[in-house]
């Protein structure tokens, strides 16, 4: 069997932007939270005083760290590409994630579009399959349409068998 070509397609570069927002607005939160439960923590003494102290920011500084470096190592990973027999997804940062959807067994596609998506204009196109669903996270607005239609068209072809 000879080997199967990496797939092509890039996410948007916004990808970058909405992954950083994700991540900012989740890691924040949760450094917020860790301010306030170490507050009346920070009154003793001892190992508990200096973890209640320094904790914290180094928590934010691990998210403001996240922040930069997961969405662009991210972004270079991620390929995609889709043919008229399969949609053929390569991710992953640390373990690669290689994905092949038949379009044969491909049974409805959406587009989604979160709020972070929504206010870096890209969109997610969702692939649902009888095993589950797949998804390509982050294209321009157009791009997801194309893809969303070009399936949609794919998927109502009779089998020619």
């Amino acid at each position: 069997m000879a080997d199967r070509p990496e797939p092509d397609g890039r996410l948007a570069p916004a990808a970058r932007a909405l992954w950083t927002l994700e991540i900012l607005g989740g890691g924040l939160f949760m450094v917020l939270i860790v301010f306030l439960v170490a507050t009346p923590i920070r009154r003793h003494d001892g190992l508990a005083h200096t973890i209640a102290t320094i904790g914290p920011w180094l928590l934010l500084a691990g998210v403001l760290v996240a922040a930069v470096v997961v969405p662009a190592l991210r972004l270079s990973r991620w390929r995609w590409h889709l043919d008229d027999d399969e949609l053929d997804l390569r991710h992953g940062t640390i373990t690669e994630i290689r994905t092949i959807v038949p379009v044969a067994r491909i049974q409805h596609v959406d587009i989604r579009r979160s709020l972070w998506a929504q206010i870096v204009g890209v969109a997610a196109v969702v692939v649902h399959t009888a095993a589950g669903t797949t998804e390509i996270p982050a294209l321009t607005d157009a791009v997801a349409a194309d893809v969303r239609d070009r399936l949609a068209g794919l998927i109502r072809t009779p089998d020619d068998d």
